[in-house]
C-alpha cells in the first residue's frame, strides 16, 4: 500500500487521515509515515429510503446525532426530525416534524431565551420554493417552532435580491450563527443568480433585530463548505450559478468575526462544492482542517482533503469509504478522540441517494473509515 506524507506535522505527532486502499500523504521530510487502513462495520439503515440536501448535529449530552428533514430519494422533502443514537447504533423518528419541511440546510446549535436549540435558516421547501423560514427543534422537549416573519432569513443574491438559499453555509462561533454566501435559481421562479453576503444572527437578540449584516465575502457563490478554527470561520469552495449550470470552485476565505473583511485563503488543491468540514484547534488533529468528501455538481469525488493552518497548505490525504456530496455529517467523538460521522448525500453518479454512513477514527493507524449502513436508492437529479 501506498502511502504519502502529511506536510507540516511533527514526527510522530501526524495523523493520516483513511479511507480506502488507495494511498494519501504528500511527503515531508518532517513527518513519519502512518499506515492507511478501514474496517467494515455493523449494517444500520437508515430509515428514510435515502437520504440528502441536509446536515446533522450531535448532542454530546444525549449521544444523538439529530436530522432536521431532508431530501429523499423520490425528490419528497420530509421534515421528521431523526436522531441516530451513537451509543446503541439506532436511529429513531421523535415523531416530531418541522413546521416548514425543508431540504439543503445546516444546523447551528444555540442557546435562546427557551433553552438549547437546533436552528436552520431558509431552504427548500416541498415545492421547490426557497423559503425564508428560520425554524428551531428543542432536543430536552422534543418540541418545533418557526419564527416570526420579522426574524425571517434575510438574505438576497446579486442583481435581482432573489431570496438565496444558503444550503451548507452556516458555521457557529460562541452563541452566534453566521450564515454565508447562497444560490438562487430561475427555475425556483427568480434567476440564476449569487450572494457574497454574511449574516449574523443572534438567538438571545429581540424580536426584528436578531440579524445584523456582516463584510461581504471575496467571491460570491452558493453552497459553501464552512468550518471555524482558531475562533476564525473559514468559507472552502463553494459554486457558481451561471444559467442554472453549478461550477464548483477553488477558493477558500477566512474571517476573523471581530474583523472588518474576509480575507483570501489558500486555495483548495481541487474544485469542491456540497460537503463537509471539520476543524479542530486541540487533540491529534489540532490546528487542521478535513473535508470529507469533494462534490463537484453534478457529481462528487470521494476525495479527503486536509488543512494545515500552520503551513497555510492544503492536501489531498485519501478517500472515503463512497464517493458523496450533499451529506449530513456531526464529529460524533471528542477533540481528543474524533469521530467523523458523515452519512447519506448522493453517489458518485450524482442520482443515487445513498442511504449508507462512514465514521472516521483516529488511531495509531491514522483516521481510519467505517462502513456503517450499506444500502442505497436512486432518483433523478435536480437544479437545487
Amino acid at each position: 500500500m501506498k502511502v504519502r506524507y502529511l506536510r507540516g506535522l511533527a514526527l510522530l505527532a501526524v495523523v493520516a487521515v483513511v479511507f480506502s486502499g488507495a494511498s494519501a500523504l504528500a511527503a515531508s521530510p518532517k513527518s513519519a509515515a502512518v499506515d492507511v487502513k478501514f474496517k467494515s462495520g455493523p449494517d444500520s439503515p437508515f430509515g428514510l429510503a435515502g437520504a440528502t440536501r441536509f446536515d446533522g448535529y450531535y448532542d454530546s449530552s444525549s449521544q444523538r446525532v439529530y436530522f432536521l428533514g431532508t431530501r429523499q430519494a423520490d425528490d419528497s422533502t420530509s421534515g421528521e426530525v431523526w436522531y441516530y443514537d451513537v451509543a446503541k447504533k439506532k436511529y429513531k423518528d421523535t415523531g416530531t416534524a418541522m413546521p416548514t419541511p425543508v431540504s439543503n440546510y445546516s444546523i447551528a446549535g444555540l442557546t435562546d431565551k427557551t433553552g438549547f436549540g437546533l436552528y436552520i435558516f431558509g431552504g427548500r421547501d416541498a415545492s421547490a420554493g426557497i423559503v425564508t423560514d428560520v425554524q428551531v427543534y428543542y432536543p430536552g422537549t422534543n418540541t418545533a417552532a418557526k419564527l416570526g416573519n420579522k426574524d425571517a432569513w434575510p438574505g438576497t443574491t446579486s442583481p435581482s435580491d432573489c431570496v438565496s438559499l444558503p444550503a451548507m453555509g452556516v458555521a457557529t462561533v460562541g452563541n452566534t450563527a453566521y450564515v454565508v454566501g447562497g444560490v438562487a435559481f430561475a427555475a425556483n421562479g427568480c434567476a440564476d443568480e449569487n450572494s457574497d453576503q454574511t449574516w449574523a444572527f443572534n438567538p438571545k437578540g429581540k424580536s426584528g433585530k436578531k440579524w445584523t449584516q456582516g463584510p461581504k465575502l471575496t467571491l460570491a457563490r452558493g453552497y459553501i463548505t464552512t468550518a471555524v478554527l482558531g475562533g476564525k470561520i473559514y468559507a472552502i469552495g463553494g459554486d457558481i450559478n451561471d444559467a442554472a449550470v453549478l461550477t464548483a470552485q477553488t477558493v477558500v476565505e477566512t474571517w476573523d468575526t471581530k474583523a472588518a473583511k474576509w480575507k483570501k485563503a489558500t486555495d483548495l488543491p481541487e474544485a469542491c462544492d456540497e460537503t463537509q468540514a471539520f476543524g479542530f484547534d486541540k487533540g491529534p488533529l489540532a490546528n487542521t482542517i478535513t473535508v470529507t468528501g469533494c462534490g463537484q455538481w453534478p457529481n462528487d469525488l470521494p476525495d479527503v482533503l486536509q488543512y494545515d493552518s500552520k503551513a497555510k497548505s492544503w492536501s489531498t490525504v485519501g478517500t472515503l469509504l463512497e464517493s458523496r456530496r450533499n451529506e449530513a455529517g456531526a464529529n460524533i467523538g471528542t477533540d481528543k478522540k474524533p469521530q467523523l460521522f458523515v452519512v447519506g448525500g448522493y453517489g458518485a453518479d450524482g442520482a443515487t441517494v445513498l442511504e449508507t454512513s462512514e465514521i472516521g477514527t483516529v488511531s495509531k493507524a491514522g483516521l481510519q473509515w467505517t462502513r456503517v449502513a450499506p444500502h442505497g436508492a436512486t432518483r433523478g437529479a435536480t437544479t437545487s
